[in-house]
């Protein structure tokens, strides 16, 4: 199978030169062979009665020497037999033609038929002589019978005709073959056009046929799987869209409600405080949406700060815990520590956002009295971070969408307490950024909670993302 484009049209090109090759032989061939089998016994036959018309009128006084300047002017030689059994050969190939003359041959010259004699001698190398043909001439008062036959084959006159009619043979022939050949290559190309102008105009549904196995096939693929990328960034930039207006929505509606009612003169303090802290709220969780919707566009591109340093990174576990240890302990649960010293190179800042989101959604969905642990250790150049909880788990349905942006499952949206979804979306473009990674622990029943594993290389490659 021929797999590449190049040689698929070098193939292609050659193909279409030797089929016009055959072609035109072929054709000019069969010219050939009309002009050596059809007009030579003509001329020869013309030859002959302009001998006998010559002899008429110039009555020579030696036949020998007649039919000599015969053969030198019209570049024939000549065998003339009479019924004397009389033998005259002149040119270059008289006395051959007079061996290969036969009795037969003879006796239907005489008869007045006109005839053939096949010089070419097919157990030979030697390249074909042209035929001699010859019939019954009645030279002064005596009846011969005359052969002639052309020294050489009549090509010279013919040889521009036959040239040009092979040259352009083969220009038509191949410029027919081309243009197919063009339309094989081309339409697919065509498709690809059209499918890339579909594609410009907002259609990602548009497939192509991948049957080939050149490097058409290869693009035709890559499109088609670039159709299917730019369809799912389009759906979730309209599913972006959606949940942010749905983020923005809730809590602005929130505050025109309890403004609104602020404005009654019938509101006690109390109501009045109630609202006030409402609308407190509401805008810090706008506050934070905002926040959250800069850092992941600022992660997102290529200018992001990134200020790696070394420092250990089980105690920046440990600050995390302590810092939030307030909130933890008002919710009566228990947070286990069990690390190994261990040093990282990585920006603090940002991997202190990752702990801090995922300790704060341990202690959001963990019921009190419940326990979250931490683990820290070193496997083959990487900090592998286990952060384990005994909450209200996750579900299956929900756990390979679990970091896409604004998504939350349907038992998260019920909380009180539930965030826009942006948290673990940000941790995991941080790890992402510091060349790690960021899953479920397929070690822990999430049904019993959730248990996420953070894998850090302890020094990273590169600092882009």
């Amino acid at each position: 199978m021929i797999r590449s484009l190049y040689v698929r049209i070098t193939a292609t090109f050659l193909i279409i030169v030797l089929v016009s090759i055959g072609v035109a032989f072929l054709f000019t061939n069969q010219l050939f062979k009309r002009d050596a089998r059809g007009q030579l016994p003509e001329q020869l036959d013309k030859a002959i009665d302009r001998i006998e018309q010559l002899y008429a009128v110039s009555e020579p006084s030696s036949i020998g020497e007649f039919l000599e300047e015969m053969s030198s002017l019209q570049g024939l030689s000549i065998v003339a037999v009479n019924h004397a059994n009389r033998l005259v050969t002149v040119g270059e190939r008289g006395d051959a033609l007079a061996r290969r003359l036969t009795y037969e041959q003879l006796v239907n010259a005489f008869a007045g038929h006109n005839v053939r004699v096949n010089t070419y001698d097919q157990g030979s190398n030697a390249p074909p002589s042209p035929p001699a043909f010859g019939k019954r001439v009645l030279l002064g008062n005596e009846s011969w019978a005359l052969f002639v036959q052309p020294d050489r084959f009549p090509q010279a006159s013919n040889f521009i005709w036959t040239a040009v009619t092979l040259l352009v043979t083969i220009l038509v022939v191949g410029g027919v073959l081309i243009l197919v050949a063009a339309r094989y290559l081309v339409k697919p190309l065509k498709m690809m056009t059209n499918a890339a102008t579909r594609m410009a105009e907002g259609d990602f549904t548009v497939r192509l046929p991948v049957s080939r196995g050149d490097e058409l096939g290869e693009l035709a693929g890559s499109m088609n799987r670039m159709a299917l990328s730019l369809s799912q960034l389009e759906t979730m930039r309209q599913d972006f869209v959606a949940n942010v207006s749905h983020e923005i929505q809730s809590p602005l509606t929130s505050i025109k409600g309890f403004a609104e009612a602020l404005r009654s003169e019938e509101v006690t303090e109390a109501e009045r405080e109630r609202y006030v802290n409402i609308i407190k709220q509401e805008s810090t969780r706008l506050s934070r949406l905002s926040e959250n919707l800069l850092n992941l566009a600022s992660l997102d591109s290529q200018q992001h700060p990134f200020h790696p340093e070394t420092y250990r990174l089980d105690r920046q576990l440990r600050d995390v815990v302590l810092v939030c240890e307030p909130h933890w302990l008002a919710k009566r649960q228990t947070v286990e520590l069990l690390m190994e010293e261990t040093v990282i190179r990585a920006d603090r800042d940002q991997l202190s956002q990752v702990w801090m989101n995922l300790l704060s959604n341990s202690m959001k969905f963990t019921p009190e009295g419940g326990k979250i642990a931490f683990t820290l250790t070193e496997q083959e150049g990487f900090a592998v971070v286990r952060i384990a909880d005994t909450g209200i788990g996750i579900r299956e349905e929900d756990r390979d969408r679990l970091f896409e942006r604004f998504y939350k499952g349907d038992a998260s949206r019920d909380r009180s307490q539930g965030g826009s979804g942006l948290g673990l979306s940000i941790a995991h473009r941080i790890v992402a950024i510091h060349g790690g990674t960021i899953m479920l622990d397929p070690a822990f029943d999430q049904r019993a909670g959730a248990g996420f594993i953070v894998r850090l290389p302890l020094k990273p490659a590169s600092s882009d993302g």
